[in-house]
């Protein structure tokens, strides 16, 4: 990557550590995060376990890698998501040496930038699923495969078999269709036909079968044939089939709109390369396609429609070809610059999204911190000083050039202004075109280093089972006391931050009187109903603490306004008695 892109990346990577101290989210983070905890604990890697149930539903990989990071760091959300931040970190590389191969090495670091950069990738450093190992793993695994084809060297033959069978070890045989879908098109109207049928395959295809072979043992002996049945075919092929269970009846376009606010800043260079590069080949063009543009346009697009055909689809199914979708609009960008007409128009519609940044920044600021001085400080320096640099050094030529431009600014904006309203307009449209790449970065970064840092946290204290959990670490066992649950499930977060599970669940006022009258000394999460159950009973208790529940992975304009938000939360407590 080239040197100037490098502070665009730290940068980035100073989000994800942000990202990395937040509470882990519920559902799907929280339940890992919880199973992580609980493999670490009982030293079952082979058979996986879901609060003391048998689960079958992803493969071990995330759960192997957390409890190992949980094993070395102690528990906590920094040894549950570092492992996948460290995947994300490997999918930039991927992306960058991937685009190395076919272009320049402008385009190859802008790609790796706009990848580390978009919405998606600070999204699952925070919310951390399967998907984001997966993305790491298939970007690494494409780019041993294309270098493979390339330059056939062994040890791209060998990578690529670690690669895919990473990825299958992370979500199952998408982690095998992924790669071999992006570089289809490519093999046959290149003709390398001579790199797949060779002696020489049977290599990675004996790495890949040796690394599934732990789970494959795991998944026989905990659920038999169902179990490599349900991994090979049922959770994949099945959403398609009809055999799996899972269908939420998706839109048909539900992953195309979804990248256009994921993908962000990047959408508009992405979509108009995208769509740019297919109308191309159908008049005629894709014979003399690069190999760079045959793997990252067939790659998303043939991924893309097998994804659309599952039953069952969520927001970041789509986020796996997200380093080839950086390709091809590092490539877009690198064109738009030599734009004549269609660069200004570009540039304006750039510079309103950027500029809704801000303001969703400023409505979520007003929404959950108010006028705490850190945060509405942050938010009020922050973005024009990310605005002025990125248009005032983004691009500069010498320091002479940096410094006059500077001296020139301050006299015509503040001592002598003798220019137009339209001549400042076409001076700062001019700018922000030329540095339009250093602008959509800087506000991305600076928008999402407010959410870690600020509206991400203040949300996350609304899932009110985490804190309970971390008291109930401090106080439960060491003290004598139980952990009951009363008139509600037990739940991933409450037991990942606890780390121990309740010792019992009970649902009327009768049995957990039986359990008082046995174990005076308990601590209870329970609902307002519980506690005045509770109180019905006579049973001597304080409230520890008080928390309002919502399912923020669920947010909504009545959460988010703070007038009506107590009307969409549920009352949970923390109840010691005595």
């Amino acid at each position: 990557m080239q040197r100037k892109y490098y502070i665009l990346f730290i940068l980035a990577v100073l989000v994800y550590i942000t990202n990395m101290q937040i509470d882990v989210m519920l559902v799907d983070a929280a339940q890992y995060a919880e199973m992580s905890w609980e493999m670490l604990t009982t030293g079952s890697y082979l058979k996986v376990y879901n609060l003391g149930a048998n689960y079958l539903d992803k493969p071990p990989l995330l759960f192997w890698l957390n409890s190992i990071s949980m094993a070395l760091f102690g528990v906590s959300n920094f040894s549950y998501k570092l492992p996948s931040v460290l995947f994300v970190l490997l999918g930039v590389l991927s992306t960058y040496k991937l685009a190395r191969l076919y272009y320049d090495s402008t385009t190859a670091s802008m790609a790796a930038v706009m990848l580390a950069t978009t919405q998606a990738a600070f999204l699952i450093t925070n919310d951390v699923r399967t998907d984001t190992m997966l993305m790491g793993a298939v970007a690494f695994a494409t780019w041993q495969t294309a270098a493979y084809f390339e330059r056939g060297k062994w040890q791209h033959l060998l990578l690529m078999g670690v690669g895919i069978a990473l990825a299958m070890l992370t979500k199952g045989p998408i982690g095998l269709i992924a790669p071999g879908a992006s570089l289809f098109l490519y093999v046959v109207l290149k003709k390398k036909w001579a790199g797949i049928f060779n002696w020489r395959i049977i290599f990675p295809i004996v790495i890949i079968g040796g690394m599934l072979l732990p789970m494959c043992i795991g998944l026989y002996e905990q659920h038999g044939t169902k179990g490599l049945r349900f991994y090979f075919w049922t959770q994949s092929f099945g959403r398609i089939t009809g055999e799996s269970e899972w269908n939420n009846n998706p839109d048909p376009i539900f992953l195309i709109h979804t990248t256009a606010w994921s993908f962000l800043p990047w959408t508009l260079f992405f979509f108009i390369g995208w769509l740019g590069t297919i109308y191309k080949w159908i008049r005629g063009g894709i014979k003399h396609a690069d190999g760079g543009e045959l793997i990252s346009v067939s790659g998303f697009t043939l991924v893309l429609i097998m994804l659309m055909r599952s039953r069952y689809q969520l927001p970041h199914y789509i986020y796996v070809v997200y380093p080839l979708a950086a390709i091809i609009a590092a490539r877009c960008f690198v064109q738009f610059t030599t734009w004549a007409k269609a660069k200004r128009i570009v540039t304006v519609l750039q510079l309103v999204m950027l500029f809704g940044l801000i303001a969703v920044s400023a409505l979520l600021q007003y929404a959950m911190k108010g006028a705490d001085m850190l945060s509405l400080l942050c938010l009020i320096v922050l973005y024009p000083g990310a605005i002025f640099l990125a248009i005032e050094y983004g691009e500069p030529n010498s320091l002479i050039e940096r410094i006059g431009m500077r001296v020139y600014t301050f006299i015509n904006r503040f001592v002598r202004i003798n220019i137009s309203a339209k001549q400042a307009a076409g001076y700062v449209l001019n700018k922000s075109g030329t540095n339009l790449f250093w602008l959509s970065a800087a506000i991305i970064i600076t928008f999402n280093f407010m959410m870690g840092a600020f509206y991400f946290p203040a949300i996350m204290k609304y899932q009110c089972g985490n804190d309970f959990g971390k008291y109930i670490q401090q106080h439960a066992k060491p003290e004598g006391k139980l952990y009951v649950m009363y008139g509600m499930p037990m739940d991933f977060a409450h037991v990942f931050y606890a780390q121990q599970m309740p010792d019992t669940t009970v649902w009327d006022k009768d049995v957990f009187a039986q359990v008082y009258g046995q174990h005076k000394n308990i601590l209870t999460i329970t609902t307002e109903g519980g506690l005045q159950q509770m109180q019905e009973s006579g049973i001597p208790h304080r409230v520890v603490q008080l928390g309002l529940y919502f399912q923020v992975a669920k947010l909504n304009l009545k959460f988010l306004n703070p007038a009506t938000r107590a009307s969409v939360c549920e009352k949970q407590y923390l109840i010691e008695t005595y």
